[in-house]
């Protein structure tokens, strides 16, 4: 592995486990077994090693592809590939979500990026509703959508991971089925 992966990964892990904050360029530099001087002559600073991992994060979440090829039109099989994809993809990046939990505020508006997910979703089941005749706006159905999802994932990241995995599994299927049944009331025949 490269000293400029080692670097990262070590960065990653550490701002993700103690906050960007705690963690000083020298312990970095001896977690990722080089010397302080080629993290500043790689990065610069340490906001240039946070601003490479969140980038990255950004390159390799292919989400909105995956999610382009996943949806098929049918309420209820997007409904719930939807809530899995985002539920995997927020498990796939839980390091990086963790590190902008422990960034201040300035540095997490200053580093955060957007994902296009939500505004994929709205517009897809804006035409899904249509075809459906669902009397329902798709924003207000899929921000409750993620913000149960994401309300559930930080839960876990929050209480150190108390929910075993059966009962995330169990609560992932009642999210899926309950937002099926629900948005089915907002059906015009």
């Amino acid at each position: 592995m490269k000293t400029r992966d080692k670097i990262l990964e070590s960065a990653q892990r550490l701002f993700s486990e103690e906050g960007f904050e705690k963690i000083s360029t020298k312990r970095l530099a001896t977690e990722a077994g080089c010397n302080e001087v080629t993290i500043f002559r790689l990065f610069g600073t340490k906001n240039g090693i946070l601003e490479e991992i969140i980038n990255r994060f950004v390159e390799e979440s292919r989400i909105i592809k995956i999610l382009h090829e996943s949806l098929t039109g049918h309420l209820e099989d997007d409904i719930a590939k939807s809530i899995l994809l985002y539920q995997s993809f927020l498990q796939q990046h839980e390091s990086i979500f963790r590190l902008q939990l422990k960034l201040s505020d300035s540095d997490n508006q200053k580093f955060l990026r957007t994902i296009d997910f939500k505004n994929y979703l709205v517009d897809h089941f804006i035409e899904v509703f249509y075809i459906n005749k669902i009397n329902y706006s798709s924003e207000v159905f899929v921000n409750n959508m993620l913000s149960s999802i994401m309300g559930g994932f930080l839960l876990r990241i929050l209480t150190k991971g108390r929910f075993s995995n059966e009962r995330e599994e169990y609560f992932l299927n009642e999210k899926i089925s309950f937002y099926q049944k629900t948005i089915k009331q907002y059906q015009n025949y």
